[in-house]
């Protein structure tokens, strides 16, 4: 159970990685790798996989079919196994109305009721316990098994196919792993995990000054898949269109954040290719993925997703509602009609040229991707802040307001004794994250602040850059 392992001792596991050079990062950064390569491809996922292109093409009636049949598993399984959902009405469902009937969970009873949530026939050696970074700053505790990431990741090489990409095909990375040291200032700012031909970019010393080496690396692996959050790739796009010809890439995957139709075009220009979107989360309730045609899908073998308006009626094609998700595949904490924060709707035109039909989403619509600046010029993306919040549990919301380049405010949305150690805390690793010349202060406040149509974002600018 070596990932369980990991994750139980990361915080600790990094402090000494940061040591280490270039080369033994590497190695232990393969060492896991190969972990998750072998759950990953392992015939029975490339099984699962083979079932989940065999689907593709269900009829609008038999993917409502299955989708009840999904519902009914999920809520008999909730009831029977897990001590939050034990008094939920015992539905026999006949149609998707049925559903409306079952109550809808917040996040507030998530984090107040996350251990009667877990399924209690997951043996405790089997569960692997993460947090989320929500763009609200407020951060989740979720449970999920290896054989639950090891089929999340077959939707993954879903899309991939979609995009004529094969598994372990050479992949640049550009999330929120913490690669190299903070305190790094010359390269590498990369490490290579061999098991699955990927490299990582550290998204954390993305600046000016260091533009050629990222410039250069990229250029050196050309032809690579790159994925990565939109706002990251969107900073290393500006690099390249200002000081450089564009990068050819094998394609585009991003994950975690909208990306607007101004931002798909500098991308798909930069590097010379076409850009995969996916919606998904880390409760693994809920997923959409673009397909080569443009269509946003929701995958209907993932989860059921609800559109619903502030009393909770189902909103019709083209109103922006909130998501409400109910997810298929993690068995070890399900998550039944989930309003998750986010807001989105149906697409006003549910036919894509694809020929799939399963049902199109506008996901995500009222994020924003705001940056940060240090007073050493690097730039940050909402995500690269976001890891900063890792296993907070005493926000409501958590937001950063620049004043100037380096200058911060922490400003987080809770009381008493664990939200001020909390704070605290954040507020020393967004020093770490900016630098020896930043100035951070924090306070917490009784709610967030808010701009117009109510968005709550993570990033807020007073120096101007708005």
């Amino acid at each position: 159970m070596l990932e369980q392992w990991y994750r139980s001792r990361a915080g600790d596991l990094h402090l000494v990685y940061d040591w280490m050079p270039s080369f033994v990062r590497s190695s232990l950064t393969s060492v896991r790798g190969w972990t998750l390569a072998r759950n990953r491809y392992a015939p029975e996922n490339f099984r699962f996989f083979d079932e989940l292109v065999s689907r593709e093409r269900l009829t609008r009636g038999q993917i409502e079919k299955q989708q009840v049949a999904s519902l009914q598993r999920i809520l008999n399984s909730v009831r029977q196994n897990c001590l939050f959902y034990r008094d939920y009405p015992d539905v026999r469902l006949n149609s998707i109305s049925d559903w409306l009937q079952i109550p809808i969970l917040t996040r507030t009873q998530i984090q107040r009721n996350s251990s009667a949530m877990i399924n209690q026939s997951i043996p405790e050696r089997e569960r692997i316990l993460v947090a989320t970074t929500g763009t609200t700053g407020s951060s989740l505790k979720v449970c999920y098994t290896s054989a639950v990431m090891q089929k999340n990741w077959a939707f993954r090489m879903q899309q991939f196919s979609w995009a004529g990409v094969k598994p372990r095909t050479p992949r640049i990375t550009a999330f929120g792993n913490r690669v190299v040291p903070a305190n790094r200032t010359t390269p590498p700012y990369w490490i290579h995990n061999a098991a699955e031909r990927q490299t990582f970019l550290s998204i954390f010393h993305l600046s000016p000054a260091t533009a050629p080496d990222y410039i250069a690396f990229l250029r050196k692996h050309e032809g690579w898949v790159l994925e990565g959050f939109p706002s990251v790739l969107t900073i290393l796009a500006d690099f390249i269109l200002t000081k450089a010809e564009p990068i050819p890439m094998r394609a585009l995957f991003t994950d975690g954040e909208p990306v607007h139709a101004y931002l798909r075009e500098k991308l798909e220009s930069a590097f010379s290719t076409r850009l995969f979107n996916t919606y998904g989360n880390t409760e693994l309730c809920g997923l959409v993925q673009q397909c080569e045609q443009g269509g946003m899908h929701l995958n209907p073998d993932y989860a059921f997703l609800e559109v619903l308006d502030e009393d909770g009626r189902p909103l019709p094609p083209g109103q922006t509602g909130y998501l409400v998700w109910t997810g298929f595949i993690n068995d070890s904490m399900p998550f039944v009609r989930y309003r998750i924060g986010d807001r989105g709707a149906w697409s006003a035109v549910q036919r894509c040229a694809c020929g799939r039909e399963s049902p199109l989403v506008d996901p995500g619509m009222t994020r924003e991707s705001d940056l940060l600046y240090s007073a050493d010029g690097r730039v940050f993306s909402p995500r690269s802040v976001n890891q900063v919040l890792k296993g907070t549990t005493a926000f409501r919301f958590c937001q950063f307001v620049q004043r100037e380049p380096g200058q911060v405010l922490v400003r987080a949305v809770g009381a008493g004794e664990q939200a001020e150690r909390e704070l605290q805390k954040v507020r020393n690793e967004i020093s770490l994250l900016l630098g020896k010349h930043s100035v951070v202060d924090t306070e917490l406040a009784t709610t967030p602040i808010t701009k117009s149509g109510g968005k709550t974002p993570l990033v807020l600018q007073e120096t101007g850059r708005d």
